[in-house]
């Protein structure tokens, strides 16, 4: 998967990995609970990243984050909103 590409269809609203509900009950979760409770599951969340990263399309990558744990989907949501989030910062976009 191309990560490039993912984050630049991202800095337009478009977020290729996750559904909408799915994006939205991730931000309901307390996220320091979240990432304490996952805290000790570091290696699982990783190779879930390495997995998701070597998958061939958005659409495969989507369906295998889905049928994950919630609270997995929840931190990867989490997470990916916070790499969104720094490189907006780093390469500011007109809207």
């Amino acid at each position: 998967m191309n990560t490039d590409l993912l984050m630049e269809v991202g800095e337009r609203g478009i977020h290729l990995l996750f559904e909408t509900e799915t994006i939205a009950e991730a931000y309901r979760q307390d996220a320091d609970g979240l990432r304490h409770a996952l805290a000790g599951r570091l290696e699982e969340i990783h190779f879930v990243i390495r997995h998701v990263m070597k998958l061939g399309d958005a659409n495969a990558a989507r369906d295998y984050i889905a049928g994950l744990a919630p609270s997995l989907q929840y931190i990867l949501v989490l997470l990916y909103f916070d790499l969104l989030d720094s490189r907006l910062r780093q390469h500011p976009t007109l809207h």
